[in-house]
């Protein structure tokens, strides 16, 4: 119950100062969620697996799909704004990203 806690309260005061810190012409960037599930067998753990953005950088999501099942995702922060919002059709798959500048928007 203390860890429970303990992580609920990180994650409050994360989104308190990256709230703060997101707003129009405020310093510094956002949190984003940092998780990649293309790895098997790993999870994703809720108060680890953070980055924060820097102006110009959004958080991003990407979706691997293959034969129309999510196979996996990936989720952390953008390089450029080039990377938001794209749909690869491959052989071997659909990659669609989705980028968002809120805290914790790509979870």
């Amino acid at each position: 119950m203390r860890i429970v806690f303990s992580d609920v309260f990180t994650l409050l005061c994360l989104l308190d100062v990256s709230y703060l810190s997101s707003v129009p012409g405020g310093a510094g960037g956002v949190i984003c969620r940092l998780c990649n599930l293309s790895i098997p067998f790993h999870g994703c753990l809720l108060d680890l697996g953070t980055c924060k953005t820097k102006p110009g950088q959004y958080c991003v999501k990407e979706i691997h799909v293959k034969g129309g099942i999510q196979w996996y995702s990936i989720q952390g922060c953008t390089e450029t704004q080039d990377e938001c919002f794209k749909r690869v059709t491959k052989p071997s798959g659909i990659l669609s990203t989705h980028c968002c500048l809120y805290s914790l928007c790509n979870l």
